[in-house]
């Protein structure tokens, strides 16, 4: 039986991980004061270096080490809740810091192994974990700080394939930013507008659905008894539409409670990701019910749909799902086709900059997906593959993954 195991947190890990952050931030003999409200801290939902977001190492059953990692959409979120705490907590004020990671990257945070356990790999294994973290959602760029003080540290980053990115002044200290790039292949996510297309990607190998219904409509929400099937019979990963009616992307509090409510049977369900769009009446985003839903969908990955295509301003639209927090927006460029907006979604992949994820659908396929990932410079696309009808067509779903192979 191996020594090392890695497994994730529970809440009754809060007094290692608060004493592990509190040494990774510099912190020498902590009062008890100070410790308990770190606990504190790391047992709320709205914290992201919490035991929620923890990886714990234990070397022959004993707790060895941790390392807290997380998405850095929902950086700026935490910031603007813990740092007022940690004034609060130590007098501490680090509120002219630059930020430590933001959206397009996967940090890594507070990685820490207990001294007698040094040099016996725990290290390396807790930073891997993370990194695979990363690479579930398909995330570009791996960060994390380390002090200039700390060179063998900064080594052990560097052999895993980190490189110094720039200097940053954290917690009123020199730290250097390093960063590791990911690269993933082709995605074609499916769009299975039924259990027996989402049975039909699966067979033919897809990655990924978007589960919906009505396609007539421009997609609906499928019903809870198909979003519970593919959720325990499946083994792709799998995304839901959330879009209660037809027509526009307004939604009045009955029919946002509706959405929320939704989302949350989605979560309950183990749900890899929710689809949703939120629009003003004149045609911008509503900002504070896509804060909403994201709030509701807590750690799902959340795609903006293609309501962005009405949007009047997409430059500002795109900088306020960004901000948000969203992983990926589904667009065609503005346009009735992915073809057709093939300049668009250049300049919005430009714009993005890495930051969140550009899915390129409507009228994706076998024929056309290299040429538009080729073209746009994004690497997901969305597609029915549907010959006739509505329904996915596993001849089709193979053929366009095939394409997608020898891109």
């Amino acid at each position: 039986m191996d020594k090392l195991h890695l497994r994730p947190a529970t809440i009754d890990d809060v007094p290692f991980i608060a004493r592990a952050i509190l040494e990774a931030v510099g912190f020498e003999n902590p009062s008890s004061e100070i410790i308990e409200r770190q606990q504190s801290l790391c047992r709320r939902t709205d914290v992201l270096y919490s035991w929620r977001n923890t990886t714990i190492a234990q070397y022959d059953g004993k707790i060895a080490g941790s390392l807290t990692s997380y998405d850095g959409r929902h950086y700026r979120k935490m910031r603007a809740v813990t740092f007022p705490l940690i004034h609060e907590m130590c007098g501490a004020d680090f509120s002219d810091m630059d930020d430590e990671t933001g959206a397009g990257e996967f940090y890594l945070d507070s990685l820490y192994v207990q001294p007698e356990f040094r040099k016996q790999g725990i290290a390396t294994a807790l930073i891997r974990d993370g990194i695979d973290k990363a690479k579930h959602l398909r995330i570009q760029k791996v960060t994390l700080i380390v002090s200039p003080t700390k060179p063998a540290a900064a080594n052990l980053y560097q052999a895993i394939g980190f490189h110094e990115t720039r200097q940053q002044i954290a917690f009123h200290e020199q730290y250097i930013k390093m960063t590791l790039a990911l690269a993933y292949p082709p995605l074609l996510e499916v769009c299975a507008a039924s259990v027996n297309s989402a049975l039909t990607a699966e067979k033919a190998g897809a990655p990924r659905i978007e589960l919906c219904q009505r396609l007539d409509l421009g997609g609906l929400t499928p019903t809870h008894d198909d979003i519970r099937y593919c959720a325990r019979k499946l083994n792709l990963r799998t995304f839901v539409l959330i879009r209660p009616r037809g027509g526009d992307f307004c939604y009045n509090e009955d029919e946002f409670e509706l959405i929320v409510n939704d989302i949350r049977f989605c979560k309950s369900e183990g749900i890899s990701g929710v689809v949703v769009g939120f629009l003003n009446s004149d045609l911008t985003i509503n900002v504070e019910q896509c804060r909403r839903a994201i709030e509701a969908a807590d750690g799902l990955e959340v795609t903006f749909h293609r309501a962005f295509d009405r949007c009047a301003n997409w430059p500002m639209a795109l900088e306020q799902i960004i901000d948000c927090g969203f992983n990926r927006i589904l667009t065609s460029g503005q346009e009735p086709t992915a073809m057709q907006g093939l300049n668009t979604l250049k300049a919005i992949q430009k714009q993005a900059k890495g930051r969140i994820a550009i899915l390129a659908g409507s009228g994706v396929n076998a024929g056309n997906a290299r040429h538009i990932l080729r073209e746009v410079g994004n690497n997901e696309v969305h597609g029915s593959c549907k010959i006739a009808g509505y329904e996915s067509d596993e001849a089709e779903v193979r053929k366009t993954l095939e394409e997608l192979k020898t891109f």
